[in-house]
């Protein structure tokens, strides 16, 4: 008699067991998980682009540049009035054009403006020295940006576009905003190509991937424009 009622007992208590050990499994999976989280980096959003105000338009000179950042603070930007309407220029003239100063070939960042020929005064432009003089010749009639690292030179009225040297894509532009009520202008974005920095692909025509350059930086709320003599 004992062994046969004792059948049933045993049955049972296989099947608390199973219970018990699929519940703990149960919870064990979810403390795991709760734990998994609790140490995997958390993805970060991309922020969308700052609008920083540079500067208004009566306090700006022509074929001056004028040095800021954007839109974090180890971005330098140059700010030119070219004295010509260009594409993308903004401003009552159409010729405020904004653009990263980081040389595109390999990530220099002590570029130099190059006004045009009939406007470059010697006694007041005299980081011009520091150019040789043949490169001062090739493009007499630009506005420009030179690299000394290996002597590129930029176009600033073609988009930033490359006019020698060894880059491979033209600079990347500030995107500018002009207030015809106020007369000031605003840095509103950055636009493709990606300059040559850390976190984005160099030269990237991607205007999502570009914003990268954000991820996890911390964004100016203001920017200094500074004049460069």
């Amino acid at each position: 008699m004992s062994h046969e009622g004792g059948e049933p007992v045993v049955v049972e208590r296989r099947r608390a067991l199973k219970i018990l050990t699929t519940l703990s499994f149960i919870f064990g999976l979810g403390s795991l998980l709760s734990l998994l989280k609790s140490v995997t980096a958390p993805q970060l959003e991309i922020p969308e682009w700052p609008k920083l105000r540079l500067a208004n338009i009566k306090d700006l000179k022509e074929n001056t540049w004028y040095l800021f950042s954007y839109p974090i603070a180890d971005i330098p930007c140059i700010l030119v009035k070219l004295g010509k309407a260009v594409p993308e220029g903004v401003g009552p003239d159409k010729d405020i054009v904004g653009y990263v100063m980081i040389c595109q070939h390999a990530r220099y960042y002590g570029t130099i403006y190059i006004p045009p020929k009939d406007k470059r005064d010697p006694n007041i432009l005299t980081y011009l020295k520091t150019v040789p003089p043949n490169i001062l010749e090739l493009y007499p009639e630009k506005n420009m940006l030179y690299c000394p690292a290996h002597a590129a030179l930029y176009d600033l009225e073609e988009r930033g576009s490359v006019l020698t040297g060894p880059p491979f894509c033209s600079l990347c532009r500030v995107l500018l905003e002009y207030d015809e009520a106020s007369g000031d202008i605003y840095a509103v974005s950055l636009a493709p190509p990606a300059p040559a920095v850390p976190g984005v692909t160099q030269c990237s025509t991607n205007p999502e991937e570009l914003k990268r350059i954000m991820l996890g930086k911390r964004l100016l709320s203001e920017t200094l424009l500074t004049e460069k003599v």
